[in-house]
């Protein structure tokens, strides 16, 4: 029995498609047996690495033009510089394809994504990408001349950034012809900031997280299973424990191996802090 082929557009989409769904739902939607998909995925980077395009240099060179001089790019403005500059190439690939999905197929190749551009919403920008640029560069050359003395492992990038979680629906279901309208309490989506660092060298800090509406007078510490251990217990005794007690005391506690131990002694009676 003969196997089926497959055209490079194809896998292309294919992978392009897993990205976001089940092998089940893209076996569905193509009509490619899952095992064809899984091995597809096995041979992703070869795959991704297969180029029909006779002149991807050009092209990326045309896209990153535009983008610099931040005009609006589109699909349409694409297929305009491939008729412009290889034409022969696109009659070609075009008359071994249906006239109706002809320039379809184009678009499951992919180019875009696999040569690390996105599909983005455009916005409006008060600054030129060439002001900002200049910008960033000089300010790179008075810091490098300013701090050039400091080793890399002395030197801190710091970074803050928000994180929004628990968003509001975009779609909900509601009857038909009724109102689609939910309470305000539902509209606002959760924040909390993290902040990031990193050396010069490379090596990069613990996370801090910054969580929004802690009530006051209240200690809060983080374990990686939400238990107690002789880290978190150290920080009860030099936190809490001790803020409260100003005389000889008694603590009335779990036998937990976090809890007795020599560094909870060293704590309570030695530790002059």
């Amino acid at each position: 029995m003969r196997r089926r082929g497959y055209p490079i557009s194809t896998k292309l989409q294919a992978l392009g498609m897993l990205e976001t769904m089940s092998d089940y739902k893209v076996s569905v939607a193509l009509d490619v047996p899952r095992r064809t998909l899984r091995n597809w995925m096995s041979h992703k980077h070869e795959i991704l690495a297969y180029e029909v395009f006779p002149e991807p240099p050009g092209l990326i060179e045309f896209i990153n033009h535009v983008r610099d001089n931040e005009r609006a790019l589109t699909t349409t403005h694409l297929i305009l510089w491939i008729k412009a500059n290889q034409r022969e190439w696109l009659n070609n690939y075009l008359a071994t394809k249906q006239q109706s999905t002809s320039y379809d197929s184009i678009l499951r190749l992919r180019f875009c994504h696999r040569h690390g551009f996105s599909h983005q919403r455009p916005a409006k920008n008060k600054v030129k990408q060439a002001d900002l640029a200049e910008a960033q560069s000089d300010f790179a050359a008075e810091f490098y001349r300013e701090y050039i003395a400091y080793d890399k492992e002395c030197v801190y990038n710091v970074d803050e950034t928000g994180i929004y979680y628990g968003m509001p629906p975009r779609y909900i279901w509601a009857v038909r012809g009724g109102s689609s309208k939910f309470s305000s309490g539902e509209k606002h989506s959760l924040r909390m900031t993290a902040v990031l660092t990193v050396r010069a060298d490379g090596n990069k800090l613990p996370i801090l997280f910054i969580m929004k509406g802690v009530p006051p007078g209240h200690h809060y510490a983080v374990q990686q299973r939400a238990w107690m251990d002789t880290r978190v217990w150290a920080t009860y005794l030099r936190d809490v424990l001790d803020e409260a007690s100003e005389e000889p005391s008694v603590v009335l506690l779990d036998n937990f191996e976090s809890h007795v131990s020599g560094e909870s002694y060293n704590i309570m009676y030695e530790d002059p802090t």
